[in-house]
């Protein structure tokens, strides 16, 4: 770390990092909803909504990564003093996120099973209750982590 901050500021390298963890979760929101849609979409897109599932996983992990790691600067630097200032809804917002994130991880094994080709029949309800699930979950995360920034960025 110490090469980087001879190159860039701290702050300015954690507010980068913000950022590439904001455009993976614009993408991740997409490809989620767009499978989530299901029948509506694979009506008028040229791509089949089993497409999608190899790039919600390739995104969702790295992405849970990332936000594990800056998850240390919010610890310290955000987390204290929403505690202090008794912030307790956006803090719980913010724990529920941290679980719910945690279960998509847990349920991604099982997700791809059910998307691998050719798919079943037999699993179409599973398959669309567990992509429901992801995208609830990536949708809800998004929105506690812009709070959770709104409250006092990751660079202060």
């Amino acid at each position: 770390m110490d090469i980087i901050f001879s190159v860039i500021r701290e702050d300015t390298f954690w507010k980068i990092l913000l950022f590439f963890h904001f455009l993976m979760a614009v993408a991740l929101l997409a490809a989620v909803t767009l499978q989530a849609a299901g029948n509506f979409i694979d009506r008028f897109s040229p791509v089949p909504a089993a497409s999608y599932a190899a790039v919600i996983i390739i995104l969702y992990l790295p992405q849970a990564l990332l936000g594990a790691w800056m998850y240390l600067k919010y610890r310290l630097y955000v987390r204290i003093p929403m505690e202090q200032l008794r912030h307790w809804w956006t803090l719980g917002a913010f724990e529920f996120k941290e679980h719910i994130i945690a279960m998509g991880i847990g349920l991604l094994p099982a997700y791809w099973y059910l998307w691998r080709q050719p798919l079943s029949d037999e699993d179409a309800g599973l398959r669309r209750w567990l992509t429901v699930f992801l995208a609830v979950t990536v949708w809800y995360a998004f929105g506690a982590g812009h709070v959770a920034n709104d409250f006092r960025g990751i660079g202060s």
